[in-house]
């Protein structure tokens, strides 16, 4: 990577190279053993939380290209295919024509094409080094197993990859001509398709113990159908030949629904891995993620500082919030005269920042946003929301060093990110996100009408309404900026529900889940994005509490904009401090 090169680069992974792979991955032990292991694995996480990247990571194309690097012989023990499920095989819907029993062939058919495409587009860009012996004996096999003949004067995988393009045209032309067409039974299926190719396969030397990974991005883009019949292929016991590597969204995850009937169960057919972390702090998983990427980030310029250093907290700030903890350590002895030195830090870690935020003026300016910890609460657990602004940080100060110097511009080097400057995108970006609920929502996310996304900027205005209220209060927990819903109607409060989908959607809100105050259940809870805090002059950082808002208030600040009833630790929103969560 050049120096001129933004390091910070947020693009969508599969736009990556391997090689650019290789430079920015952070790799996960908790992720890669069970990724490279022979079990059915579902990564659970919203759009930006790294999904795409891990499954790209431990890829055939990318390993190898690791192993020729660190010059160890290729193993081919495992074969992980990267097989995206956002491709126009996937995305089919003359299925919605047929009738059920052929909407099923049909949309099988389009998916297993999809999966060997893919298996034979790894092997053949991973370059294993199969002789030609090898692959003149894979293309009879496969020949005589599918009864198709393959083109000459091509590679052995693209005239595989060919054979499987023709494959298609002839399904597309059946589905295009009269309904009883009989060529519909040469549809391929997971029997008839994918598990002899895997077989055939492993009829080759090198792969004679390979076990093939099929790695599926994005599972909640299939079909019904689709859906279904890859649970069936996970519910399957011999998980010598292949096993499944599955990504989806929290929002619209998929049903776990097999084609017979049944389910699949997790930890008996698979295991579940969640993506998102919960806590955003230095001593988090999260923030030693963000650490760990942030600096390998900064080492591909050339830049050797750590995080703190690049993103320095702004000195005012770091002088007022001094002056808040000193006055908040008087006020705890004064409470605690006979106190134990336990709870004199207790409150000052508590109510420090609390009071840094009450004691501002009201008609002072916003509080300055900076520091790398500001960024990593920010980020409200999702690496995409990190690096954004830590991209329009890097490009302007790259645009303004580079108008104010004659410089070459490949000798420009960043060496840190003015305080001012991270406020100043930090404010643009949170106020980009409040006008996009008003301007774009509803174009953005499908479904979503011009009243549904007006009602999702009312319920988030009045949080931020009720957060700063909570902020300004002589309450228990002042800086918590999650919520729980109670008195919850399944039936009456449907609509409330509705709209937090569409703000889930949008990445506006996250959910996770926790163990409720009454033994032995779960509750949701629901993390606002915290990008829109710094227009409304909230602490990002905030406490390990929620606030229990009942449903009738939040379904009235939706739809009738209606301010969420307030009145300190009461029961109308009360306070519970937040359990250790899972």
């Amino acid at each position: 990577m050049t120096q001129n090169n933004n390091p910070f680069e947020y693009e969508q992974a599969t736009k990556f190279t391997n090689e650019e792979i290789i430079d920015y991955y952070i790799e996960d032990f908790n992720y890669g053993r069970f990724i490279h292991s022979r079990r059915n694995v579902f990564l659970v996480g919203e759009r930006g939380t790294g999904k795409t990247m891990a499954l790209l990571y431990h890829a055939l194309p990318v390993q190898i290209l690791l192993s020729k690097a660190k010059d160890e012989e290729i193993k081919l023990d495992l074969i992980p295919v990267y097989i995206p499920c956002n491709t126009p095989l996937t995305h089919r819907q003359e299925y919605k024509l047929l009738p059920s029993i052929k909407a099923s062939l049909v949309s099988e058919h389009f998916f297993v094409v999809s999966i060997m495409h893919a298996i034979i587009t790894a092997i053949m860009k991973a370059d294993v080094g199969l002789m030609k012996e090898e692959q003149d004996k894979l293309l009879i096999d496969l020949e005589f197993t599918f009864n198709i003949q393959f083109p000459d004067n091509h590679s052995t995988f693209e005239a595989i990859l060919l054979a499987l393009d023709r494959v298609n045209v002839q399904a597309q032309k059946s589905l295009n001509s009269r309904e009883d067409d009989p060529n519909l039974i040469n549809l391929l299926s997971f029997n008839s398709g994918l598990h002899p190719l895997l077989a055939t396969l492993r009829r080759v030397d090198k792969f004679s113990k390979s076990h093939f990974s099929l790695m599926i991005d994005d599972a909640q883009l299939l079909n019904e159908y689709q859906i279904k019949l890859l649970n069936s292929w996970i519910a399957y016991r011999d998980n010598d030949l292949f096993s499944f590597k599955v990504t989806t969204t929290r929002v619209d995850a998929p049903t776990y629904a097999t084609a017979a009937g049944g389910s699949i169960l997790e930890d008996h057919d698979f295991i579940r891995l969640d993506m998102e972390r919960p806590y955003q702090n230095n001593t988090s998983d999260f923030g030693k993620l963000s650490r760990d990427i942030i600096e390998k980030r900064l080492q591909s310029t050339g830049v050797d500082k750590s995080p703190e250093e690049f993103f320095p907290i702004d000195p005012a700030f770091e002088r007022d919030m001094q002056e808040a903890k000193e006055k908040t350590l008087l006020m705890a002895k004064e409470k605690y005269p006979d106190g134990s030195s336990k709870q004199i830090s207790d409150y000052v870690y508590k109510y420090t920042r609390a009071n840094y935020f009450k004691e501002r003026s009201p008609r002072a300016n916003l509080p300055r946003y900076s520091g790398f910890d500001t960024l990593v609460h920010l980020s409200t657990g999702v690496i995409r929301n990190l690096l954004g602004p830590c991209y329009y940080m890097y490009d302007r100060v790259y645009s303004e060093t580079r108008s104010n110097r004659s410089q070459d511009i490949d000798q420009i080097k960043i060496e840190y990110i003015p305080p001012a400057i991270q406020n100043e995108i930090i404010q643009d970006r949170s106020r980009r996100k409040w006008e996009y609920m008003l301007d774009d929502l509803s174009k953005g996310i499908e479904g979503c009408s011009l009243e549904e996304a007006k009602h999702v900027y009312q319920l988030l205005d009045n949080l931020a309404i009720l957060f700063k209220k909570r902020l300004h209060s002589d309450i228990s927990e002042p800086r918590a900026v999650v919520f729980t819903i109670s008195s919850l109607d399944e039936g009456k409060h449907s609509y409330l529900m509705d709209i937090i989908t569409i703000a889930r959607r949008a990445q506006l809100m996250y959910t996770y889940m926790s163990a409720a105050k009454e033994l032995g259940k779960r509750e949701m809870y629901i993390v606002p994005n915290r990008i829109l805090w710094p227009q409304r002059g909230l602490d990002l950082i905030g406490q390990h509490a929620r606030v229990s808002i009942k449903a009738d208030y939040l379904l009235k600040a939706a739809i009738n904009n209606r301010e969420i009833p307030f009145g300190g630790d009461s029961n109308d929103a009360k306070i519970m401090q937040l359990d250790n969560f899972q």
